[in-house]
């Protein structure tokens, strides 16, 4: 077999057999660096933020080198450029570029890293990232090792394309079935909480109980209504009400939202700054985004108010191509990383006891869901977390 030819079967063995993606990623980077003979090879994948390229797997890079690609910006950069224009790059000179960044100069010139080609993955009209190849001596490129580098591009397209795909397809099976035990559980509960509810507050409206027996009586009427309070969520995971749409601003949601909790978030210090596109419009059900937002804003609050030092909640609201996003950002203590692919499963929460039940996320998941959009979290560079609301913005005629 031809040696490009077996790096391409190599990688579609695995992409046939496995949908971990690192193993994927560091197959192709292997089969490539061993039959090319290229010093240094990369794969760079796009961040959920849409904004940022994170290195996932590499060959032959120097800890220098490693440093300065761990994480770039999307437009800026050899490798950021492929990225926001979706095209190839070969670049013969890497030192006499105008797009390499100053930043990657000095571990560029110690490397004595002379060509470089950097090709798009590309997958249902989307750029995902990058894969690029670099060597030391000064031999331009051919044709035929750019052309496999773009096939051996597009079979990590098809992995990724399947994994989030497979991922998606296991969240929803998982949700359907807690789903239905969950609205099975809820109305079995729902009776006797409201019987327990409505004597302990008949018991509370007399006037002859004792002082101490009515502290009693409203400790049960509280918890019967946070008990409550739980069941209906359980409902309303549960069922799936079609959205009510209508245009609406998504800024003066976040508005109110924020003024909801004004005073909680004054109490435990937490500074509010909001960046907000006021002709940012959707068409949604405003009810349902709000209360997704009012979630997003108790998860960040609930967090910060855990821990001392700088408390900061910030909401952004912006256009992003076609889809208008809201980012919560927190300085809480962030997401341990284990955690990020769990964070909207049914009952899973980092809270303590008493401080939620877990459904919050996964009641917004599914709300935003349906209005064909996208709920997401990662952790912050700086510290902290982001939870992003990403929803299609609404067409203008």
């Amino acid at each position: 077999m031809e040696p490009h030819l077996k790096i391409l079967h190599t990688v579609a063995e695995t992409v046939s057999r496995t949908l971990d993606v690192e193993e994927i990623l560091r197959t192709a980077l292997e089969a490539l660096t061993h039959v090319t003979g290229h010093e240094i090879a990369s794969v760079h994948l796009l961040a959920t933020d849409g904004m940022t390229l994170e290195l996932r797997a590499d060959r032959g890079l120097s800890p220098a080198m490693r440093k300065v690609n761990r994480r770039l910006t999307v437009g800026k950069g050899i490798i950021g450029g492929v990225a926001a224009s979706g095209n190839t790059a070969v670049v013969h000179d890497v030192m006499g570029s105008p797009d390499l960044l100053r930043s990657a100069q000095g571990a560029v010139r110690r490397d004595r890293i002379r060509g470089f080609v950097c090709v798009p993955i590309h997958a249902r009209g989307r750029t995902l990232g990058t894969l690029a190849l670099g060597r030391q001596t000064a031999s331009p490129f051919n044709e035929g090792e750019v052309a496999l580098l773009e096939a051996t591009a597009q079979q990590i397209a098809i992995a990724l394309d399947n994994a989030r795909l497979s991922s998606e397809l296991v969240h929803a099976e998982k949700l359907s079935a807690v789903g239905e035990l969950a609205s099975g559980v809820a109305h079995e509960i729902n009776n006797p909480l409201t019987t327990i509810l409505g004597l302990a507050q008949l018991m509370l409206s007399r006037p002859d109980v004792p002082a101490p027996v009515r502290e009693r009586i409203a400790l049960i009427a509280d918890e019967a209504s946070r008990a409550a309070t739980i069941v209906q969520n359980l409902l309303m995971f549960a069922r799936h009400y079609p959205p009510e749409r209508r245009p609406c601003s998504l800024a003066d949601a976040v508005r109110r939202v924020v003024a909801l909790k004004s005073y909680q978030l004054e109490q435990d210090k937490i500074h509010v700054t909001l960046e907000l596109d006021e002709s940012a419009t959707v068409s949604a059900d405003e009810n349902q985004i709000q209360q997704v937002l009012l979630n997003l804003v108790q998860n960040a609050h609930q967090a910060m108010a855990r821990q001392s030092g700088e408390r900061t909640l910030r909401v952004r609201l912006r256009t992003r191509d076609r889809h208008v996003a809201i980012e919560v950002l927190d300085t809480g203590p962030g997401l341990a990383p284990h955690l990020l692919s769990r964070i909207f499963d049914p009952f899973f929460t980092t809270k303590g006891p008493g401080e939620g039940s877990g459904l919050g996320l996964s009641v917004s998941y599914g709300i935003v869901g349906q209005h064909g959009g996208r709920l997401y979290a990662e952790n912050r560079p700086e510290g902290g977390a982001m939870f992003v609301l990403e929803l299609p913005a609404e067409e203008q005629v």
